[in-house]
């Protein structure tokens, strides 16, 4: 595919943008969101940009995992292809390991590596994400430089059963079932596929339970609890094949609870959560066992014109590697937060947050912003913050290369956002500044195939995001476009010259789709451009996707869906030397009763 240009991208961009048509002024119902300040709020008044899936698309793709579903709502998911890939999320230009993942507002661990992979974790019971843009160390301590993703979990409501049955290409096959309640719900779960590459044949097995012990207007008492197996074959790089095989166990165990007085709130959460993970390659056989205890105070007052949030956060962290040894990690936090309303058009929302983990010296995260309101349901903002991560269990303990000495990696980011929404259109828009000092970095100075963890790494990052929607009425369409400048420094020209576009610098997304009685049609394009190797830094190319899908309601309660992916048949790879599926389809059939 021919290398497309900034200016091409943007004049498309352009003209799609100027065909949507102004929406006339009407009463909305406007969305409330929670993760980006913990206190619910219209989207439009939400400081920075938010991101969301709703429950109407969860609905539609409970058989697929949320790596799969982040994928095709166009955000960065880095991947090595395939059911058996190992997959994860990078928002605004940072890494996994930089980008907070969470579960109903719980830090998920991410064990000796730092990262969470989204591919175990099954859309089936999940009612919304919310993805919220970065940096967040002031509400949620480390590794939120990037942003967060909230995966927000709900098997309760009407009583009801709903089955998704699913079979298609490389003999892959799914189905989940879920059992829905006023005060309790189940959903369980499983995925088989043969890999569209020798020796990647994977398995999934999921099971999630929820009960409300206690559950009025604003007050609830909730136990979830969730059990994910994956046994994976790992057919490596094409420069560097493999008959890796990988088995991983995950239990999450949440109590949480909220109790509202007056104009005070109090919601507290304790979690258990561990990881099992096993890898078997013809050198060696490690196994990581990794837990985390956590708890979450959270107290809310809200008097005339301010909203103030207090919280306590604390961790217990456990690793237990053959590769990397036994070691132990708590963590504390201390935060604050107040959203005060200035006057009809001015909201200042201002945060810190004072972290003390293990024996690293204490970390202050300041948060400010302020939003203006021109006119109802439309907003600028402009906010500035930091961020940490601290280093992981291998950057430090890995057997002969570890590195005990690191420090925590510190960013921070200036941004100006706009959101507008009215009766049939939402816009929503940041730009973006990005620095990045003592990061961590593996690397082998004296090319001895030594490779060691430094902190010697700086970032500087630009970018832009564009997310537009438009109701035709029979029609939806939506319009994502990115803009991201990665640059690294370079000591020896004293700049910030190392191009680290490893994901490209322009993402394109459209989609759209339209009703015509029990038939919906859906389609959707992605273009992805100007993005660099990792092994080499030679450029690599441009890639454009296409996808269609069609649903037809048999009855009131079953719905018959064929979709068909990558229909060009075109040969790309998201993460250098792992290629992506060919052309591959997927029939559904769901049901409720």
């Amino acid at each position: 595919m021919k290398r497309l240009s900034f200016l091409n991208i943007n004049l498309l961009l352009l003209l799609l943008v100027c065909t949507v048509p102004l929406a006339a002024a009407e009463q909305v119902d406007e969305e409330i969101v929670v993760t980006a300040t913990k206190i619910p709020q219209p989207i439009t008044e939400v400081p920075g940009l938010v991101q969301t899936i709703d429950e109407e698309t969860n609905a539609e793709d409970q058989n697929k995992s949320v790596g799969e579903l982040l994928l095709q709502e166009g955000l960065t998911v880095s991947t090595h292809g395939g059911g058996a890939s190992f997959a994860n999320i990078q928002l605004g230009g940072a890494s996994a390991a930089q980008t907070l993942v969470m579960f109903d507002g719980i830090p998920l661990s991410g064990g000796t590596t730092g990262i969470v992979d989204l591919s175990n974790i099954p859309v089936s019971g999940v009612e919304k994400i919310e993805v919220v843009y970065g940096p967040l160390s002031a509400l949620y301590g480390a590794n939120a430089l990037g942003g967060v993703v909230n995966i927000i979990p709900n098997l309760t409501g009407d009583a009801e059963q709903r089955f998704y049955l699913s079979g298609g290409t490389f003999g892959s096959a799914r189905g989940s079932l879920q059992l829905t309640r006023e005060r309790w719900g189940l959903a369980i779960g499983a995925a088989r596929t043969d890999g569209h590459r020798p020796h990647s044949a994977t398995e999934r097995y999921d099971l999630a339970a929820q009960l409300n012990l206690v559950q009025h207007e604003n007050d609830f008492l909730k136990l979830y609890g969730g059990y994910r197996v994956k046994n994976a074959q790992l057919p490596g790089s094409e420069l560097w094949p493999s008959n890796d095989h990988q088995e991983d166990r995950n239990l999450f165990l949440n109590l949480a609870g909220k109790k509202e007085f007056s104009n005070n709130s109090l919601e507290a959460k304790l979690s258990y959560q561990s990881w099992d993970n096993y890898h078997e390659s013809i050198f060696n056989k490690d196994r990581h066992f990794s837990t985390r205890w956590g708890s979450d105070l959270t107290f809310r007052h809200d008097r005339d014109a301010h909203r103030f949030l207090a919280g306590l956060a604390f961790n217990y962290d456990t690793s237990d590697s053959t590769a990397s040894g036994k070691h132990w990690q708590h963590g504390i936090g201390l935060y604050l937060q107040d959203l005060w309303d200035l006057n009809d058009q001015l909201l200042l929302h201002a945060g810190l947050r004072w972290d003390q983990i293990a024996e690293y010296k204490p970390v202050f995260s300041p948060r400010v912003g302020l939003t203006w309101f021109p006119a109802e349901r439309l907003n600028f903002g402009l906010s500035y913050g930091t961020a940490f991560r601290v280093p992981t269990v291998n950057d430090l303990y890995w057997e002969g290369s570890g590195n005990p000495d690191l420090k925590p990696e510190y960013g921070q980011k200036w941004e100006v956002s706009a959101h507008w929404q009215e009766r049939q259109i939402t816009v929503k828009a940041n730009a973006y500044q990005s620095l990045l000092r003592d990061g961590i970095i593996w690397a082998d100075p004296d090319g001895d195939d030594q490779w060691l963890p430094e902190n010697v790494d700086r970032l500087r990052i630009y970018g832009f995001n564009l997310i537009a929607t438009y109701d035709w009425g029979l029609i939806d369409t939506s319009l994502g476009y990115a803009f991201l400048d990665r640059r690294g420094w370079d000591s020896l020209r004293a700049g910030y010259t190392r191009d680290l576009n490893y994901f490209g610098q322009h993402q394109f997304n459209l989609k759209g789709q339209a009703d015509f009685g029990k038939l919906n049609i859906n389609t959707g394009c992605q273009v992805v451009a100007n993005r660099i190797g990792t092994a080499n830094g030679e450029k690599m190319p441009d890639y454009l996707l296409l996808s269609a899908g069609l649903r037809y309601q048999l009855t009131t309660n079953y719905v018959l869906s064929f979709d068909v992916e990558n229909l060009t048949d075109t040969k790309y790879q998201i993460q250098e030397g792992y290629p992506m599926p060919g052309r591959n389809f997927k029939l559904t059939l769901n049901g409720r009763y």
